[in-house]
This record gives structure tokens, sequence and C-alpha cells, in this order.
């Protein structure tokens, strides 16, 4: 996907504007999962999308971080096509680095 197709796409899952500087503080709380994540690139669309290039365990491709109007995050789990495969809504921020590393990366084995 060229960025503007990822831009187009995030466009549709836009709600309201948030720091995406302190949702990537949430997320590198624990640097190591975020980085077995494999995140080659981040975009901040307007404020109002956080969008990683992952390469995980589970996922490749994208993962697009909007902010809802309740103050909950959704995330969107997107192929390489741009096919949004799995959606999270009213995700916490305690809860987001967990729903996120849960479907791309982590494996149960390694955690024991």
């Amino acid at each position: 996907m060229t960025q503007l197709e990822i831009y187009q796409l995030a466009k549709t899952k836009f709600e309201r504007d948030f720091n995406p500087t302190e949702t990537l503080q949430v997320l590198r709380h624990n640097i190591s999962i975020f980085w077995s994540w494999g995140v080659s690139k981040m975009h901040n669309f307007e404020n109002k999308a956080l969008v990683l290039k992952v390469s995980g365990h589970h996922h490749k491709g994208f993962v697009f971080i909007t902010l809802a109007w309740d103050d909950t995050y959704s995330v969107y789990i997107v192929s390489n096509k741009g096919e949004i495969q799995e959606e999270f809504k009213n995700v916490f921020f305690d809860e987001l680095t967990e729903i996120i590393d849960n479907r791309i990366e982590r494996i149960a084995e390694y955690t024991r």
C-alpha cells in the first residue's frame, strides 16, 4: 500500500484528535514487546490515527490506532493489501499493548 492509500483507509476510521506521542509512550512502556512487533514505519495522520507498519509472528501488515469519542482506543489490524482483518473497540489505554501484542506477536509458549 502506498502512503496515500494508507491515509485514505485510516481517514475512514478517524474519530477525534489525540496525541500520538502519548500513545507511543504507552506502547513503548515495555520496549521489548514493542520492538518484537518489528515496527518499521510509524505514521501520524492529522493527530487522528497512528499507523504502525509491523512484521510480527502472527501478522505482517499494519496496525491502525484511533481514539474514540469516549476516550477509548480502536485498533484495526490491516493486511498489506488494505483489508481490515480484525478490529478491537473500547480498548482502554492500559489494555492497548496487550491487545496488539496478542494479535500480532505473542507466542504463549514463550511466556511460560
